[in-house]
């Protein structure tokens, strides 16, 4: 019995030690179940996020593309004014919801149904423009500045097997470089030439022949044209009113040059100058010069032309010059520095420039006596004309009253330096003086109105060259690099640009027989012929580069070649809005082909640095296409023996005024505002 009872009890114990062993394994199956479901819901939701992410993603490149394309390109968005402030003055924090254009928005519908598994799926998409994520690049000029774009997103969808929604939030950031679209200093001339004499005389520019209006007669060399503003009214009588103005200033380093005045006889031709001289060229301003006791010198100016026989007006005064001056006095300047009679854009000229004008001289005692002074190409003429018996000239009374009240002979060599009729070179911006005077008063600087200690006066009078003023960076763009202060130091200037560098947006390297236009439209800048850079490229060439495919703009743009040449083949025009395409070769020329003709709203700079290089060529003759440049030109020199085959064809240079962006300029007016480009890189996730 007790054996029966022992098996018994045992047989309790097992089913006991069964009954617990099924417990704890119930127990570990349920816990394992439990685990299983966690880990999968944690896979799924893990899933999820990584979805999530990856959709956030698409979003911001989306995103910055739409930025790119569209909100930077409405300049008067709440975009673009946050970015083109002066850095001191953006706020510190800016920015609001981004709509996508229908045509985005179906494209992120395509990516919601490729995450179907995130479940009731929005999003918010928005940008931001903080101020401590800027830097500045140009102390100079403020709104040129590096920095980042924040773009913050919103996702929310459904928890796996829940209706709880889960909230991911992400900031991507998109770098951006927010630089002027102009050449510091150098954007400041409607036309820029550090050398303009390139070793030849100073008689080189003298080429056109017109007649006594001012219109062509021959059609070897047309006119380059400047028109260096858009405004009206007086011009300013302070050196630093014009200076700040948004004119375009004309520099002509490297020596002196001549540059004959077109004459204005009667009536406005169509490149007459008349508007240099006293009375406008169109009057008989005689200005009185001295006195021989009671007689009064008397000279008259008027342009140069090439005589017409038929015209006694014409032929008067050429006789009076003609036995020393006849070849030059029948031809003026290819350069018409200061527009013409039709169109007058009066500026100021640094360099050593002179205007020519004919000069004729006469004296004048009472109605009686009075008489015009030749000039004599020897000593029998010289004799004829004073002995009261000539036929052509008879100044014997002139001879009278020298000999009276001055004593002595007058020899022919004295007489014809100081009191015969002559060509005459004279300040170029002596023509200010007239301006500013309203052509009424025949000693400009003795009437008060230009003080004698402003350095407009000294560029007036012909000292501006004596006193330094000429090539010396005028304030306040002297004050854009503290170690440049000489207008002859374009390769220092052009070194300051940082481009490459900070300034650029990026560098394309052309594989010998790649082209140009083909390059930008696979990186995205040219879209059919639409050009829309919106930053500086710095290109890197073999074989230079073309433009031969017409361009359309519709943002700012620059192109700076490292080295060779720029040909320019085919139309650039601003789509709408005044963009300007900036062309720099800095080691060759730049070369307007001869059969393009219009306008091109471009800035063209060739720096050059051979013997070859730095030349801004407009191809063709007198007879090719007219052709404008809506912008400004600057060059190194203008090469010898060039004039003929690339400066005869005639240029009309219209100044773009928003390159005369003034340095440290707080206002929107007059600063780089108005030439801003937005360079944008790719978005990335903010850790």
């Amino acid at each position: 019995m007790q054996i029966i009872e022992a098996i018994k009890g045992r047989r309790g114990s097992v089913a006991v030690l069964i009954g617990g062993i099924v417990l704890a394994l119930l127990i570990f199956f349920g816990a394992f179940i439990k685990y299983s479901t966690s880990r999968q819901y944690a896979t799924k939701r893990l899933n999820r996020v990584l979805l999530a992410r990856e959709f956030s993603s698409a979003l911001a490149t989306l995103a910055c593309h739409h930025l790119k394309d569209n909100e930077i390109h409405d300049l008067s968005g709440k975009l673009v004014k946050s970015l083109e402030k002066p850095l001191a003055a953006m706020t510190s924090k800016a920015g609001a919801d981004i709509i996508f254009p229908l045509f985005i928005n179906k494209l992120v519908d395509r990516l919601k149904i490729a995450n179907s598994e995130l479940q009731e799926l929005t999003w918010q998409v928005s940008w931001e423009v903080r101020k401590e994520d800027f830097k500045p690049i140009l102390a100079a000029y403020p709104r040129e500045k590096i920095g980042m774009i924040r773009i913050p997103i919103i996702v929310k969808y459904l928890a796996p097997a829940s209706l709880e929604k889960i909230t991911e939030e992400y900031v991507y950031t998109v770098n951006i470089r927010i630089v002027a679209n102009f050449i510091p200093v150098l954007s400041k001339f409607t036309l820029y030439v550090q050398d303009v004499r390139s070793g030849e005389d100073e008689e080189r520019f003298n080429k056109v022949v017109n007649d006594d209006h001012g219109n062509l007669i021959e059609s070897d060399y047309r006119p380059w044209i400047l028109k260096n503003t858009e405004q009206n009214g007086p011009f300013p009588s302070r050196f630093a009113d014009i200076i700040k103005s948004s004119r375009g200033l004309v520099y002509l380093g490297g020596g002196r040059v001549n540059l004959g005045i077109a004459r204005a006889w009667s009536s406005e031709g169509k490149y007459a100058e008349g508007f240099h001289l006293l009375g406008e060229g169109r009057t008989e301003a005689f200005y009185k010069t001295g006195d021989i006791g009671p007689m009064a010198l008397l000279n008259f100016e008027t342009g140069l032309s090439k005589t017409d026989p038929n015209d006694s007006e014409s032929v008067f005064w050429y006789d009076l010059i003609k036995s020393g001056f006849a070849e030059l006095s029948a031809k003026s300047s290819i350069f018409k520095l200061y527009g013409t009679d039709n169109e007058r854009s009066p500026t100021l000229v640094f360099g050593d420039a002179a205007a020519r004008t004919l000069c004729a001289r006469g004296y004048r005692e009472s109605i009686n006596n009075y008489g015009p002074l030749p000039y004599t190409y020897h000593d029998d003429q010289f004799a004829d004309f004073i002995s009261g018996q000539s036929e052509e000239y008879d100044f014997s009374y002139f001879m009278s009253q020298y000999t009276l009240y001055k004593g002595g002979t007058l020899s022919r060599s004295k007489y014809n330096k100081d009191y015969a009729s002559c060509l005459i070179e004279v300040p170029y911006n002596r023509a200010l003086g007239y301006i500013i005077t309203n052509y009424k008063n025949n000693r400009p600087l003795d009437s008060g109105i230009i003080p004698t200690s402003d350095p407009l006066f000294d560029f007036v009078s012909g000292k501006a060259v004596s006193k330094g003023f000429a090539k010396k960076i005028p304030a306040p763009y002297s004050t854009v690099y503290s170690d440049v202060q000489d207008l002859s130091a374009m390769g220092d200037l052009l070194k300051k640009i940082e481009i490459p560098g900070r300034r650029a947006m990026a560098e394309i390297i052309l594989a010998k027989g790649e082209k140009l236009l083909p390059a930008l439209q696979k990186r995205g800048y040219l879209d059919k012929n639409k050009l829309d850079l919106n930053g500086w490229l710095h290109i890197k060439a073999e074989e230079g580069i073309v433009v031969d495919d017409s361009l359309l703009l519709i943002s700012h743009g620059g192109i700076i070649l490292a080295e060779g040449n720029i040909e320019v083949k085919s139309s650039i025009k601003a789509d709408g809005g005044r963009f300007l395409l900036n062309l720099v070769a800095r080691k060759g020329n730049i070369i307007v082909d001869s059969g393009l003709a219009g306008e091109l709203d471009v800035g063209l700079t060739a720096a050059g640095e051979g013997s070859d290089t730095g030349q801004v060529k407009f191809a063709g003759n007198g007879s090719s296409s007219e052709i404008t440049i809506n912008g400004n030109v600057a060059m190194r020199r203008i090469a010898a023996g060039s004039l003929a085959s690339y400066c005869s064809r005639g240029v009309k240079i219209v100044y773009d005024e928003d390159l005369a962006a003034l340095p440290q300029h707080s206002a929107d007016d007059r600063s780089e505002q108005p030439l801003l480009m937005f360079s944008f890189e790719y978005p990335r996730l903010l850790d």
